[in-house]
């Protein structure tokens, strides 16, 4: 059987469908980071099956023939043969291995069952810490503004301003001035005259300046 070729078709070009079984698609997962392990995880690959797959176009049938060295007409007979195989071995109960892909089998409704083979990775994991940087200059978003990350930072370690209280000390002093106006008019009354000065002044006499002449 031509698993091998197949399975060279599908790296190249991610998708290959084989006629009364699926369509075999590559699906290429990121890479990732393992922290703890101090590495980064090089990009993998799943192969997953959609059911229902049809005739492939003239295209692979070029790539077939070339791979297998024969012509375009030969390439379709033999890859007709492959899939009618296919299609009877699993029909008659079998388990059919993938080599690199998957197993295939029959399911209880009659459709063909595949599990994907353990992800593959065609690269090697590389070294990778975590850098942590304490003065990484980064946006935050301040109501409508935006700010740096340093420029909050001194806005909040801004020392607070010394408040003036020249206002309270007005304030006492207005306040005691209605008192003593308040006790002022309580002991002398409301009357103008209790605003003039109530100390009574006595005339003092005084010695003549002259002296008379006889």
């Amino acid at each position: 059987m031509m698993f091998s070729e197949l399975y060279q078709y599908l790296l190249q070009h991610k998708e290959i469908s084989v006629p009364g079984i699926g369509t075999f698609l590559l699906e290429r997962n990121p890479a990732k980071a393992d922290f703890p392990n101090k590495k980064i995880l090089p990009p993998s690959f799943t192969i997953a099956m959609q059911p229902g797959g049809q005739l492939p176009g003239k295209g692979f049938f070029k790539w077939l023939a070339g791979n297998l060295n024969v012509s375009d007409r030969e390439a379709i007979f033999r890859f007709n043969d492959f899939a009618f195989d296919l299609k009877k071995q699993l029909g008659e109960g079998a388990e059919v291995n993938w080599n690199q892909v998957g197993t295939l089998s029959k399911a209880p409704g009659g459709d063909v069952r595949f599990t994907a083979a353990d992800t593959a990775m065609y690269e090697r994991p590389v070294a990778g810490e975590k850098v942590i940087r304490q003065k990484a200059e980064h946006m935050v978003r301040v109501g409508e503004d935006e700010k740096t990350a340093a420029e909050m930072t001194e806005l909040l370690n801004q020392p607070d301003e010394k408040r003036s209280y020249w206002w309270a000390y007005a304030l006492v002093a207005g306040l005691l001035a209605i008192v003593f106006i308040g006790w002022h008019l309580s002991v002398h009354g409301v009357e103008p005259s209790s605003a003039a000065n109530q100390q009574k002044i006595n005339p003092v006499s005084a010695s003549p300046s002259y002296n008379v002449l006889q």
